[in-house]
């Protein structure tokens, strides 16, 4: 019995150090954080701040529709009137893990800045959103208590903050 127990103890000892000597050979997330902002002709701003890993994305970052992402860990847009002051704020993405189901990023990290469509913000009824293409144009919607969509404003990226 002792044998056995002496085996036991030595195999779980033994593997014990192999975990530990994978954890040093992993190479460690390489966390960045990006801040966007958006503006429109009548003054409104729209300001995102996401989280991803440097080290899973290749050439651009590519995320659409709803639950666990490629990339992203994390998304908070904040909608703000002409004034400055705060109106809407959504977290789109938590922990990995899209919230909503309309939502679509595309955003290369070398020019930082965005590319393709774009879907970010609120989707139900009394929320805002911003949604169009990077490259044509990109609308600031607001979403009616009844949920009629109405276009407020065409928004420009400008210099990230």
């Amino acid at each position: 019995m002792s044998n056995f127990k002496s085996l036991l103890v030595n195999r779980i000892a033994g593997l014990a150090i192999v975990i530990l000597v994978s954890f040093c050979f992993m190479p460690p997330a390489r966390a960045a954080t990006q801040k966007l902002q958006f503006n429109t002709d009548k003054g409104y701003t729209v300001r995102a701040i996401f989280s991803y890993d440097e080290s899973l994305v290749k050439d651009t970052i590519e995320e659409r529709g709803h639950g666990k992402t490629a990339v992203i860990d994390s998304m908070k847009v904040s909608f703000y009137n002409p004034s400055d002051e705060l109106i809407a704020s959504y977290d789109n993405i938590v922990d990995g893990v899209v919230i909503g189901n309309y939502f679509e990023f595309n955003f290369n990290p070398a020019t930082e800045q965005l590319a393709g469509n774009i879907d970010i913000g609120g989707e139900s009824a009394g929320e805002m959103y911003l949604k169009g293409k990077a490259e044509r144009e990109l609308l600031l919607i607001e979403v009616s208590k009844s949920g009629e969509e109405k276009a407020i404003n065409l928004a420009s990226q400008s210099a990230n903050n």
